[in-house]
Order: structure tokens, then C-alpha cells, then sequence
């Protein structure tokens, strides 16, 4: 591996996670950083060990059932958390986005949150049905970071069902032609960032520093 990737910290982001802010100010403190995006399935790619040991991206997004946690998440993708560290970031509230010219449309704040009986008989457009092949490589990013989502919010778009993602996401890939509504159909998610304990580095605190404040060089 090269000087240049010791010296610069790669970041695995999901669809939705916008780090512009912690780039910035990480690389104003003269350090690099590389972005390498991954779909949701593939958000943990970067954590699985790798033969021969190669520890790229250092750091990256995870995202998780707020009905969960993330050692239940990464557990069920064949890892074990003990050998993880994962700093929460924040929480996700869900939405669920339908056609401008779905009868949900006329929702208004009043009406609170959608729910089951609303949406009862809809068909539901999941993600996951329309992602990008994974990769193999967490260096490598999927042919279109998103595919799922966008598809889903497509096909919600043509007025034939609904998709519900986290607000973030809907933010990300929204059209004119969707409304995005509040919805208790989904418990929501949380948000961390994750690396390997065997990973962790300076690099890795510094910039877990700049997420939550701290000024360079101070105690953690």
C-alpha cells in the first residue's frame, strides 16, 4: 500500500450520509480524505477482515433498525462486535413518499403520521428489489450508489404504491413529482460510524474527533 493511503483516511458512506462537513473541516486540519460510497446492503463490506490484512476504508457509515442494535446488525452480516467500535451519530426518522397525485398527497400535519390502515392494499416498492449487484471489494463502489432507492422512489412516483425510506435518503434522490410524509410504519434507524478495533489509528480519532467537536489535539 502506498504513503499516500497511510496518510489518508478512505470513508465507506451509505445513500443518505453527508459528511461534507466533517470532510472539510478534517481536511482543513491538513489530513485527506477519500469518500468510497456503498448501497445499504453493502455497508459493512469495509469491516470483514481482509487476506492479506488490509484495513481499507478505515472508517464508514452504518445504518440500523432503531428496533435493533447494531451488534444485531453486524452480527447477522457474520461479524463479531467485539471486535468493532461504532460511535453513534444520529437517529433517522422514516417517511413514506408517494406521488404528487396520490391521495395521501392532501396529507397535512394535522393528520399525523401515516400509517398501516392508510396505506392498506398499496403495494409497497422495497429497495432492496432494485439494487445495484454488490461488490466485492469495499474499495470498489456498486455501478449506481442508490439504484434501490431511486427505483423504489420512481415507481412511488407513477401513482402504483408506496416506498418508505429514511428521511435523509428521501432528501438525497426526492423528484417534484413525490411528496414525502411522516409515517409510523417503520420504527426509524440509527446512525453510527464503525471500524475494526484492529484498525483504529489516530487518523481514526481524529476524525471521530471533528464529528463530535473536538478541537485538535484535545483529550478524548
Amino acid at each position: 500500500m502506498s504513503d499516500q493511503a497511510a496518510e489518508t483516511l478512505f470513508l465507506s458512506t451509505i445513500p443518505g450520509a453527508t459528511p461534507s462537513k466533517w470532510v472539510h473541516r478534517f481536511s482543513a486540519r491538513g489530513s485527506n480524505v477519500e469518500l468510497v460510497n456503498q448501497d445499504e446492503h453493502g455497508q459493512t463490506l469495509f469491516l470483514h477482515p481482509h487476506d492479506p490484512p488490509r484495513h481499507l476504508p478505515q472508517l464508514g457509515y452504518v445504518r440500523w433498525r432503531a428496533d435493533q442494535t447494531w451488534q444485531e446488525l453486524v452480527a447477522a452480516d457474520g461479524l463479531n462486535p467485539e471486535e468493532l467500535h461504532l460511535v453513534r451519530i444520529y437517529e433517522e426518522r422514516p417517511v413514506v413518499v408517494v406521488s404528487e397525485d396520490h391521495l395521501l398527497a392532501a396529507w397535512t400535519e394535522d393528520d399525523g403520521e401515516v400509517g398501516a390502515d392508510d396505506v392498506a392494499g398499496e403495494t409497497f416498492w422495497d429497495p432492496q428489489d432494485h439494487a445495484s449487484e454488490p461488490v466485492a471489494d469495499p474499495l470498489d463502489a456498486p455501478e449506481q450508489v442508490g439504484a434501490g432507492e431511486r427505483m423504489a422512489i420512481q415507481l412511488a412516483a407513477t401513482g402504483s404504491g408506496y416506498t418508505v425510506l429514511p428521511a435523509s435518503v428521501a432528501r438525497m434522490f426526492g423528484q417534484k413529482d413525490v411528496v414525502v410524509l411522516p409515517t409510523s410504519l417503520h420504527p426509524g434507524w440509527e446512525t453510527g460510524l464503525a471500524w475494526r478495533r484492529a484498525a483504529d489509528s489516530d487518523l481514526i480519532q481524529d476524525f471521530i474527533g471533528v464529528t463530535k467537536g473536538r478541537r485538535p489535539r484535545s483529550s478524548r
